[in-house]
């Protein structure tokens, strides 16, 4: 499959392969339409050409600018995405510190085993696009225990139930960042509108060849350029365009980063005496 290849590859060695594409296809059209077509008919109506290539270029740069963005501020969103549920984990660590140290240990060994579950299994599974449901039934199954070990403790003080609502509200907020997430990952261009891109990029090719210039190396340089600058973009959409795939993907930094931050804070409390440092006798 292309998309496979595509994300399978790194992005120069992408955009080296649509480059090579959408510009030697052409190039090689324009040697075949100027045997075809003298340029000496084609330059008595430049002018017009001109005129109706620059609507139809300017259209058509338009429409690649707005695709552009919109992969772009996915790309932004599915980060957003992921810190948002890299948060929620860091709320249940650290807000867990309030409840009895039996109970604290347990949950947090349970979230380190949850964000185990998503940088070790889910993560690879998302660049290699494997979106089965199964890809991500053992991290539901963990986060349930993880609710269902919240929902079961029983508070001994009102500061107890207080820390329990809060991170009932976390496990909640947690479950629909996990959800918004992988539904992210999925989201992709339509096919609709890649074809609109290619048959726009046909046009733009047709009207290039229409003009009339008095040198032919001139003509197909020009043509080249063209085409390797749309290419350069093509490349770019396609990097951006599924936003946890690939080379250019979100990476999972911030779920590494809360279980680094909590295992080291709390091995630093367990290692400090409870009445703080004691001083050599002398």
């Amino acid at each position: 499959m292309l998309n496979d290849w595509f994300y399978s590859h790194t992005t120069w060695e992408v955009a080296l392969a649509v480059c090579a594409v959408v510009t030697l296809i052409p190039m090689a059209g324009l040697f075949f339409f100027h045997r075809l077509v003298d340029w000496r008919s084609r330059e008595e109506d430049t002018s017009m050409v001109g005129l109706s290539y620059a609507l139809c270029g300017g259209i058509y740069a338009v429409v690649l600018a707005f695709v552009a963005v919109s992969v772009y501020q996915s790309m932004d969103k599915g980060d957003v995405i992921a810190s948002a549920e890299a948060n929620e984990l860091s709320s249940l660590i650290f807000v867990s510190a309030g409840l009895p140290a039996e109970t604290a240990a347990h949950i947090r060994g349970d979230i380190d085993h949850y964000i185990d579950i998503v940088t070790k299994k889910e993560w690879p599974a998302q660049q290699a696009f494997h979106m089965e449901e199964h890809s991500f039934e053992e991290g539901w199954a963990q986060i349930r225990k993880v609710s269902l070990e919240i929902d079961d403790f029983e508070p001994a003080t009102p500061g107890q139930a207080t820390i329990k609502t809060r991170m009932m509200h976390s496990i909640n907020a947690l479950f629909s960042d996990r959800q918004t997430r992988i539904l992210a990952a999925k989201a992709h261009l339509p096919d609709a509108v890649w074809q609109m891109l290619v048959l726009g990029l046909v046009l733009v090719v047709f009207y290039v060849y229409l003009f009339g210039p008095h040198s032919f190396k001139l003509h197909l340089a020009v043509t080249g350029l063209t085409m390797i600058s749309v290419g350069l973009v093509f490349t770019l959409i396609i990097a951006l365009d599924f936003p946890f795939r690939g080379e250019l993907s979100i990476d999972d930094d911030a779920y590494k980063g809360v279980k680094e931050l909590g295992e080291r804070i709390f091995a630093s409390a367990e290692t400090t005496p409870a009445g703080g440092s004691h001083q050599e006798e002398k």
